[in-house]
């Protein structure tokens, strides 16, 4: 199952396979068939390389509405304390890259209110670099929780280039709900109140799967 938010690119990922293989199996056809199969590697891997890219697999999000989840596949990068936001405060933060070869559609890490949105135009450094989460372009999205203000952050990278998000001000969204994706390979971001008695669960060089993954829990149920 695909993702929603790219039905073009899957299209154009499935018609550029085909024609290109069409295209060398005509020309080496006249030649020799065995090197139009071996040719045929190309744009095949190509194509299945892209179609992975777009999947869009449902997940079991875990019980217990204090735990926050993952907002996307990859590794967790770094975590840090002491940070300042507008919207947040004083905050705690948890940074995770996703290469080319993970799913990239994103999921809303706690339920809340919808209260910020911000996009902000940058430049494309790697993802896997702590300047990018200041210096890349993003989009943000604050929530108010009954544990206070969480914030998740999508960055582009170096090759991504296209930011989707569809959360909208006052919307309320639920834990693992989907919400977006940064096409080919970038860095979520969640942040935390730092006077929130909350913990994370997952330290840095742990993989994580969007939805599923419990990356920090609020101590307090309600």
């Amino acid at each position: 199952m695909f993702t929603h938010y790219a039905k073009a690119e899957v299209k154009t990922v499935v018609a550029v396979t085909v024609l290109s293989a069409a295209a060398i199996v005509f020309a080496c056809l006249w030649q020799n068939w065995l090197w139009g199969l071996m040719l045929l590697v190309g744009p095949v891997g190509l194509g299945i390389l892209g179609l992975q890219f777009f999947r869009d697999p449902d997940r079991q999000v875990p019980d217990g509405e204090n735990r926050v989840v993952s907002p996307a596949d990859g590794v967790v990068m770094d975590v840090k304390d002491g940070l300042e936001h507008p919207f947040v405060g004083r905050a705690r933060r948890l940074g995770i890259f996703m290469s080319l070869f993970n799913v990239h559609v994103n999921r809303v890490p706690v339920g809340g209110e919808v209260a910020h949105t911000l996009y902000r135009p940058g430049e494309f450094l790697r993802a896997n670099l702590e300047e990018a989460s200041e210096r890349n372009e993003s989009y943000e999205v604050g929530l108010k929780t009954r544990w206070g203000k969480v914030l998740v952050r999508q960055v582009a990278g170096i090759v991504a280039r296209r930011i989707v998000c569809e959360a909208k001000k006052g919307q309320n969204l639920k834990r693992g709900e989907r919400y977006g994706m940064v096409k080919y390979g970038s860095r979520l971001e969640v942040w935390v109140e730092e006077r929130a008695r909350f913990r994370w669960c997952v330290k840095v060089g742990d993989r994580t799967r969007a939805g599923e993954t419990v990356i920090g829990e609020f101590l307090d149920e309600a």
